[in-house]
């Protein structure tokens, strides 16, 4: 899904003379939570007939970068609405009646339907151990594919680049990550792979290393840097009473698919060389190494 597209056609639907919000539009999308994502594709926009000065803050502000908000002001003001001390009447000048399908909330479903597939078993006989991670750029992502054996080898690596299509949003990094992830994925049969991202700790117990996992049918392991959600006791971490996962050292490892807590846990400290395991850290140390080659970004 091409969200800065969505973004960009509900934003060509506020009529002049009228203006709207960044939560107003991220409601429109079908989550509120995308607000500032909403105000980073906006800024982004490279179409000229996308109106998005119209756009402002729910309290009346301007809004936008300091050296464009003169202009955007301009533009207001010859579509004909009143700005008083830097503000917007929003119960005289709000639009928010957007046509939509929602499709943040058409992903939200997904998620809830996949979720159900996801597997949670101890048995994964390690041949060979796999990292994968993406470095973003200004238009591309670039993403990293390591693959060692048992022993901490390297056998291969791989790497891969797309456009990026998608904001960051938490709690929907699976559909910004998925499109460059599949990628590298093709044709390849590790035995586990490594995912800079959650499993199971995650707000619908469905990060993206679950999501990665069950859209190929592979055992995934989540290796976060810091805890989204959840609470840690005694080095393990719980969604309420449930256990979902393991703090080792400074990361959160949670299981993604086809493996449990423990021999996820058990697998990752084996790879353990530094604050990070070795297949994640080689693949972010690859990925940025193709990030900076490109020079379109």
């Amino acid at each position: 899904m091409d969200l800065y597209k969505e973004t960009y056609k509900l934003t060509k639907q506020i009529p002049r003379g009228m203006v709207s919000t960044y939560g107003a539009i991220a409601l429109a999308l079908g989550d509120k939570i995308a607000s500032r994502a909403v105000g980073v594709m906006l800024n982004q926009n490279p179409y000229k007939d996308v109106p998005c000065y119209r756009v402002i803050h729910s309290d009346g502000r301007i809004g936008g970068y300091a050296s464009g908000i003169d202009k955007k002001i301009e533009l207001l003001k010859k579509d004909g609405i009143e700005i008083k001390n830097g503000r917007i009447d929003l119960k005289k000048y709000f639009f928010g009646d957007f046509e939509t399908s929602h499709p943040l909330k058409k992903l939200r479903e997904e998620q809830e339907k996949l979720k159900s597939k996801v597997e949670i078993k101890g048995d994964v006989e390690l041949e060979t151990i796999a990292g994968v991670d993406v470095s973003y750029g200004k238009k591309y992502a670039h993403g990293a594919y390591i693959e060692l054996d048992k022993n901490g080898n390297i056998v291969k690596k791989k790497v891969a680049k797309k456009k990026i299509t998608f904001p960051y949003i938490p709690t929907y990094l699976a559909y910004r990550e998925l499109p460059i992830l599949n990628e590298l994925i093709k044709g390849e049969k590790p035995s586990v792979v490594m995912v800079d991202g959650n499993g199971l700790l995650h707000p619908r117990l469905f990060g993206l290393a679950c999501h990665f996992g069950v859209v190929n049918d592979i055992a995934t392991i989540g290796i976060a840097k810091k805890l989204l959600t959840g609470s840690v006791i005694k080095n393990d971490v719980f969604i309420g009473d449930k256990k979902i996962g393991k703090k080792l050292g400074k990361i959160y490892i949670s299981p993604g698919n086809k493996i449990s807590i423990e021999k996820a846990y058990e697998i990752t400290k084996k790879f353990m060389k530094y604050s990070i395991p070795e297949p994640v850290r080689l693949a972010h140390i690859l990925a940025n190494e193709e990030r900076r080659k490109g020079k379109e970004g």
